[in-house]
C-alpha cells in the first residue's frame, strides 16, 4: 500500500512540475511579446490597402466598370481609394475623360517612365494623399516618374508623398492645374513644368532632390510658384533649387507671400536663374537647425522561435530624408524616410544579445540616433532563470512539500 501511495504521489508531483513549468514558459512568452510594437516593415503597410492590378481607363464609362465609387460629378466624383499597386508599368492610366474623379489614399510602386499615375487628355481629375516611390531603392530610380500629367486641364495633385523617382511631378502641355501641399524629396527632379500654362505650384515642401527642385522650361508661362519650402536641391553646397526659362512665371503672390529658399542671401533679392527674368520679391531664408526626434522604444526580450517580432521607432522631422539601421555595428538597412514610424524585423536574430542602432537624417544634414538592446532567447529552453519561471519553481517546490507530507500521513 505504501508503494502504491508513493507511486501516486510521484505521478502527482511529476504532473505538477510539468504543468507548472509549461504554464511559466507560456506566461513568460506572452508577457514579453506583448511589449513588442507589431507594425509593418515599410513606412506604409499594404495591410491598409487593397492590392490591385493596374488600371486603364479610356472613357468616362470605364470608371464604373472598374469599380470606382461615385457618379462622376463635382459633388460625387468617381473615386478609387485605398489601393496598393506595384508594377513595372504605369499603375493607373486615365485618358480621354471629362468626368470628375479622385484617386486618394493609395500607394504606388512603379518604374514606369510615363508615371506611376498618368493622365492623358483628361479634365477634372484629382490625386490626394497618395504615396509614390520605390521602397527598394535607396536613391532615385533612373527612369520612373511619380505623376505625369499630359494634355491635361483642371487637375490637381495634393497632399502626396514623392520619393525615389526620376521626376516627382511632371506637367506637360497642361493648363489650370495645381500642385499643392505635397512632400517631394529624394528624387532626381522635384516638379517639372513643360509647356505648362496657368498652373500653380503652392505650399509644397520640395527638397533634397539631386537636381532641380523646380524646373520650368522655355515654353511654360503664366504659372505661379509661391508658399513653397524649397531647399538643398542639387546638394547642400551647389544648390539648384529652381530654374525658370519661361516667360511671365511668378514666384510670389504680388502681395506678401513668396517662397522659403535654403540658398537665399537676405541682403539681396532672390533671382531665379534660367533667363526667365523672375524674382521672388518676398523670399525668406529656409533654415532647419532642429534635429529629428525619435521616441525610443524599450529594450526587448524576444522569442527566436516566434514570428512577427518587429521593433518600431516613432520618428519625425519637418524635412525627413533617409535612415539607416545597424545590427551589431553592421549596416543592414539604408532607405528613404518619409517622416513617419520606422520598423525593423527581428525574426532573423539568433540567440544572444544584439544592439540595433537607428540613425535618421533630414534635408539640411541634421541627424538623430537611438540604440535598442534586443535579447533573443528560446522561451522553450532559454527562459529558465527568468522571474516568472523562478516564481513557478517556487510554487512547484511548495506543492512538492505538501504532496510529500500527504503521502507520509496516508502511509
Amino acid at each position: 500500500m505504501k508503494k502504491k501511495y508513493s507511486l501516486v504521489g510521484l505521478f502527482l508531483v511529476s504532473s505538477l512540475l510539468l504543468s507548472t513549468t509549461y504554464l511559466a514558459a507560456s506566461t513568460s512568452h506572452h508577457s514579453e511579446l506583448t511589449r513588442l510594437s507589431i507594425s509593418p516593415i515599410s513606412k506604409s503597410t499594404t495591410a491598409q490597402y487593397e492590392i490591385s492590378e493596374t488600371l486603364v481607363i479610356s472613357n468616362n464609362a470605364d470608371f464604373a466598370l472598374l469599380g470606382a465609387s461615385g457618379v462622376g460629378t463635382s459633388s460625387d466624383p468617381y473615386t478609387f481609394e485605398n489601393l496598393y499597386i506595384s508594377s513595372n508599368d504605369t499603375c493607373i492610366l486615365i485618358q480621354d475623360t471629362t468626368a470628375y474623379f479622385v484617386i486618394s489614399n493609395c500607394r504606388f510602386e512603379s518604374d514606369a517612365a510615363y508615371g506611376s499615375v498618368w493622365f492623358s487628355n483628361v479634365e477634372n481629375g484629382k490625386i490626394a494623399m497618395c504615396e509614390f516611390g520605390l521602397e527598394s531603392i535607396a536613391g532615385w530610380s533612373d527612369i520612373a516618374t511619380g505623376v505625369y500629367l499630359s494634355a491635361v486641364r483642371d487637375c490637381s495633385v495634393e497632399e502626396s508623398l514623392f520619393y525615389n523617382c526620376w521626376n516627382g511631378v511632371r506637367l506637360w502641355d497642361t493648363s489650370n492645374c495645381t500642385v499643392t501641399r505635397n512632400q517631394i524629396h529624394s528624387n532626381h527632379k522635384g516638379v517639372l513644368l513643360e509647356h505648362a500654362v496657368h498652373c500653380d505650384v503652392l505650399n509644397n515642401s520640395i527638397y533634397s532632390n539631386s537636381d532641380y527642385g523646380v524646373y520650368i522650361d522655355l515654353l511654360s508661362h503664366n504659372n505661379s510658384i509661391y508658399g513653397n519650402s524649397i531647399g538643398w536641391n542639387g546638394g547642400i553646397i551647389n544648390q539648384k533649387n529652381a530654374i525658370n526659362m519661361g516667360g511671365n512665371n511668378t514666384f510670389d503672390d504680388g502681395i506678401s507671400i513668396g517662397n522659403l529658399w535654403s540658398d537665399y542671401n537676405e541682403s539681396v533679392s532672390y533671382v531665379i536663374p534660367g533667363g526667365g527674368n523672375s524674382t521672388d520679391e518676398y523670399a525668406q531664408l529656409l533654415e532647419d537647425n532642429v534635429n529629428p526626434t525619435i521616441s525610443p522604444p524599450e529594450d526587448l526580450v524576444v522569442d527566436v522561435d516566434a514570428v512577427g517580432n518587429v521593433l518600431t521607432w516613432q520618428a519625425s522631422d519637418r524635412f525627413p530624408v533617409r535612415y539607416t539601421i545597424e545590427q551589431d555595428m553592421l549596416e543592414v538597412v539604408s532607405a528613404t524616410w518619409g517622416g513617419d514610424a520606422i520598423s525593423f524585423n527581428l525574426d532573423d536574430l539568433h540567440q544572444g544579445t544584439h544592439t540595433i542602432l537607428l540613425m535618421v537624417f533630414d534635408g539640411e544634414g541634421n541627424s538623430a540616433a537611438d540604440a535598442v538592446l534586443i535579447t533573443a532567447v528560446s522561451f522553450i529552453l532559454g527562459g529558465i532563470g527568468t522571474e516568472l519561471v523562478m516564481i513557478a519553481s517556487a510554487i512547484t517546490l511548495s506543492i512538492f512539500i505538501v504532496v510529500t507530507v500527504l503521502i507520509k500521513k496516508l502511509s
